[in-house]
């Protein structure tokens, strides 16, 4: 779903330019007939692939997992122009055997490059958080599927510079990946009074963050559906002082020399999801740890768990039911890493209203065609968005400090503690999507969001590239 642009959600956006998650990901029922010509399992003899644009011949044979002395027949045909297709590299993929005298087969391997690079622009329109950038992105980097993204943003939320790169083959493996990402993003930060039936809810503290970070991830994939990744961030955290036109100017965080932050993050899961035309099918269900502490050269110790469950069934043809749940505890976070709901990740609400340790949020989207012109599709989309977020336990006088005595999260007087002073929100709406067949995400979505709490009625737009 697209969502407003900020860089807590830019890793992601660089993450979809990079692995091109919107590309055609083809089920087995959705692919074209192999010619085959096979009566029954074969062992290939050569493999030949036709490729006239830039995509190297190697990358497409290590894509294919089919090499000389493999035993092929018409289903292992059929997973081979899937794992083709689910590449986003190709318009088309044909993947065919011509019997040779011997009773083994000449595997042929036909496809049709797409363009490999884009610039675009990216537009955010939504309360609290206006503004725009440019996205650049470079998918098949030397036709070795390697992939490079840059973006840049300003808006009145967050500004900062973006930079990605990823080797979906590393050493000419696809189940071996590896990614590293940068940035530089000056983030304001806006705290609200806790409460989800505010009609107008009023800022009470500003915060300004400014911060340099770079991380890398390596990550597996066992059986194709299998993930497990192992990530490494390091971040530099300054704060300014709070505003000091706003009702609390007590610090959010210890004003004086950048903290060093840094974590180790596990995750471990199970995808299955594929998509094709704008629909997507299949489960993930995926679990993670995140630990900064002075073992991995951090100045923090804090923790983070995650539970996510996403799911995508198809009705009718082209019509898609989108379901996606998400679990997060965190323990003892500071300031910048506390987990918020609100704007795109709760539409019907502020950009990031509520904030807390531990968060619950559920989301049900309704997908369906309207018509096209040409290659430009048309889409509707119903929604609701419900989540529940609070502080567990709250420490005496309110402050949370480092080992050092630096303040690293000053709460505000009004929060409350334990989950029965837990928000609980909800968010109804609509929403359109346009698609172009050539372009791997949507060029523009718009929802209008009805809070259920608040009885507030918002509406969310985002032109160009969007990081959902």
């Amino acid at each position: 779903m697209p969502l407003p642009l900020n860089p807590r959600r830019l890793p992601a956006l660089l993450a979809v330019a990079l692995l091109g998650l919107g590309a055609p990901r083809a089920r087995a029922q959705d692919l074209p007939p192999s010619t085959s010509g096979l009566l029954g399992p074969a062992e290939i003899a050569e493999v030949v692939v036709d490729s006239p644009g830039k995509t190297k011949h190697g990358t497409i044979s290590s894509y294919a997992q089919l090499g000389v002395g493999d035993t092929v027949d018409d289903v292992e045909l059929k997973k081979v122009e899937r794992r083709l297709l689910s590449t986003g590299l190709f318009q088309d993929v044909r993947v065919r055997t011509e019997p040779l005298p011997d009773g083994r087969v000449r595997l042929h391997l036909e496809v049709k490059d797409k363009a490999s690079w884009v610039v675009a622009p990216t537009v955010a329109l939504s309360s609290a958080n206006t503004g725009g950038g440019l996205l650049y992105a470079e998918n098949n980097l030397a036709g070795r599927a390697k992939k490079l993204a840059a973006a840049a943003q300003v808006s009145t939320g967050e500004s900062g510079i973006f930079v990605g790169y990823l080797d979906p083959l590393v050493f000419g493996l696809p189940q071996l990946k590896f990614s590293l990402e940068g940035q530089l993003r000056s983030d304001r930060v806006d705290e609200y009074l806790p409460g989800a039936s505010q009609d107008d809810p009023a800022i009470v503290r500003r915060t300004r963050l400014n911060s340099a970070s770079l991380a890398g991830e390596l990550g597996f994939i066992l059986f194709e559906r299998v993930r497990a990744a192992a990530k490494y961030r390091l971040a530099s955290i300054d704060a300014q002082s709070p505003d000091a036109e706003k009702p609390v100017t007590e610090q959010a965080f210890s004003v004086g020399p950048s903290m060093r932050d840094t974590s180790l993050r596990f995750m471990v899961g199970l995808d299955s999801r594929q998509t094709l035309h704008a629909v997507t099918e299949g489960l993930n269900l995926e679990g993670s740890y995140e630990v900064s502490v002075p073992g991995v050269w951090s100045e923090f110790r804090y923790r983070k768990f995650g539970i996510l469950y996403r799911q995508g069934l198809r009705f009718f043809s082209e019509n898609n039911l989108v379901l996606r749940g998400e679990l997060s505890v965190g323990k003892d976070l500071p300031f910048h890493q506390e987990l918020v709901m609100g704007g795109g990740t709760l539409r019907g609400f502020q950009y990031r209203q509520f904030r807390g340790d531990t968060r619950l949020t559920f989301t049900a989207e309704y997908h369906f065609p309207l018509f096209s012109i040409k290659s430009l599709a048309f889409r509707g989309v119903g929604f609701s968005d419900t989540g529940l977020i609070a502080f567990r336990e709250l420490p005496q006088g309110g402050t949370l400090r480092d080992a050092n005595g630096r303040v690293i999260r000053g709460y505000l007087p009004e929060s409350k503690s334990g989950l029965d002073n837990a928000t609980v929100a909800q968010g109804v709406g609509a929403g359109l999507r346009l698609y172009l067949s050539n372009v791997v995400l949507p060029l523009l979505g718009v929802d209008v969001a009805y809070g259920v709490n608040s009885g507030q009625v918002r509406v969310y737009l985002v032109a160009g590239v969007t990081p959902s």
